[in-house]
């Protein structure tokens, strides 16, 4: 079991969810982009049930091991989904320009004649 602990609370969740999370994390945080995941979580009182989590590069979170021995049903099932919209992002970063247009740029500049 891990804690997943964000601003707004920390939950008890499996060890397979809590990294898919941070996985989902990075990847969201360098396309600058945010999205909602469902996760299964155990409550204060042992309860299983699900929390929305809101992820994204201006909302930390952290992981951190949790020695409890109760286990998440799905959590398997969860960080499998979590994990398939981190693989389904398509980045959206584009360069400013080509790589041969460099050297164009860069020869013309270094090309005063002989040295």
């Amino acid at each position: 079991m891990k804690s997943l602990i964000t601003q707004v609370g920390t939950y008890l969740t499996g060890d397979a969810t809590a990294d898919a999370v941070l996985e989902y994390w990075k990847a969201l945080a360098e396309e600058r982009r945010s999205d909602v995941v469902e996760i299964p979580v155990v409550g204060p009182a042992g309860a299983r049930s699900s929390v929305r989590v809101t992820l994204g590069a201006m909302l930390p979170i952290a992981v951190a091991h949790a020695e409890l021995s109760p286990q998440i049903e799905d959590d398997d099932g969860a960080a499998e989904g979590i994990r398939a919209r981190a693989l389904a992002l398509v980045p959206t970063a584009t360069t400013a320009f080509e790589p041969d247009d460099v050297r164009e740029v860069f020869d013309a500049e270094c090309d005063s004649g002989p040295v």
